[in-house]
């Protein structure tokens, strides 16, 4: 697939186990030629939720790139939707947003597999949230995506905006009128690898060169409020990406590091 020369997508990553945890179930992936990144968060301890997530950025990742099709016999070319240099996002169906979802719901059938031979009910054994963003051809248009309560920002100019929803408990009380005391924040309504089939939030952003692209779990967003982190990320370069990662960290695990944290931080133009 044919990259624009004016758009790079350029990141870098980290995971940490933080302070209280014994098991790192989170995983990321980021392809700076594909301009792919990804964040899971495992969840089920001893039912591998580690598993799920190196399954899930993995599977997507695999089937997102179209140079992987022969080496997977599950990703045949029906399997596929279509997509080429010659397709354009303005497509209907939209074949980016359609081959995008293809790849989560491929994800999610593998680790759904796995629970099935473990034994497990839908419902129960491993799974994971994922979030993503994908860059296709040679548009400034990506595909922002997301299962669960991890999370995509966009800093731009100096101002930080939530680009993705979580499909959590907490968000669904929020949305609906706080009804009731507050649920736990931590508990999602999706996640991959639960039943046979998972929606996929999906929708297209526009990039400018400057824009500033943050994937994290809820490791950090849980420890570290949204103004913290808008603070740290107007302070970042295009050549501060790694130590950017390791402050937010670091910020997380001041705060207690109650869980898993990562983070994917991208800088585009």
């Amino acid at each position: 697939m044919a990259q624009s020369a004016l758009g790079r997508l350029k990141a870098a990553g980290l995971s940490d186990i933080g302070r209280n945890r014994t098991l790192n179930e989170d995983s990321f992936y980021y392809d700076e030629g594909l301009r792919l990144l990804l964040v899971a968060d495992g969840m089920g301890g001893h039912a591998a939720g580690e598993v799920a997530s190196r399954e899930a950025v993995s599977r997507i990742a695999a089937f997102l790139n179209q140079s992987h099709l022969d080496s997977d016999p599950e990703m045949t070319e029906s399997a596929v939707p279509e997509y080429d240099d010659e397709s354009t996002l303005e497509d209907l169906p939209n074949p980016a947003i359609e081959l995008t979802t293809a790849a989560v719901q491929h994800a999610n059938k593998a680790i759904y597999g796995l629970n099935q031979e473990r034994g497990y009910p839908d419902g129960q054994g491993m799974g994971t949230t994922v979030v993503g963003l994908w860059m296709p051809g040679q548009s400034d248009e990506a595909v922002v995506f997301n299962v669960g309560d991890s999370r995509l920002y966009l800093c731009r100019k100096g101002q930080l905006s939530q680009l993705t929803k979580d499909h959590s408990w907490y968000q669904y009380w929020l949305d609906h009128g706080q009804i009731g005391p507050a649920p736990s924040s931590n508990i999602v309504m999706r996640a991959l690898g639960i039943a046979q089939h998972v929606p996929v939030s999906v929708h297209l952003q526009s990039l400018q060169s400057g824009d500033l692209i943050l994937l994290c779990s809820d490791g950090l967003t849980s420890m570290v409020s949204d103004a913290l982190i808008e603070e740290t990320l107007c302070q970042v370069g295009g050549d501060q990406l790694q130590s950017a990662c390791e402050r937010l960290v670091d910020m997380s695990n001041d705060q207690g590091g109650r869980d898993n944290i990562t983070v994917i931080l991208a800088c585009y133009g």
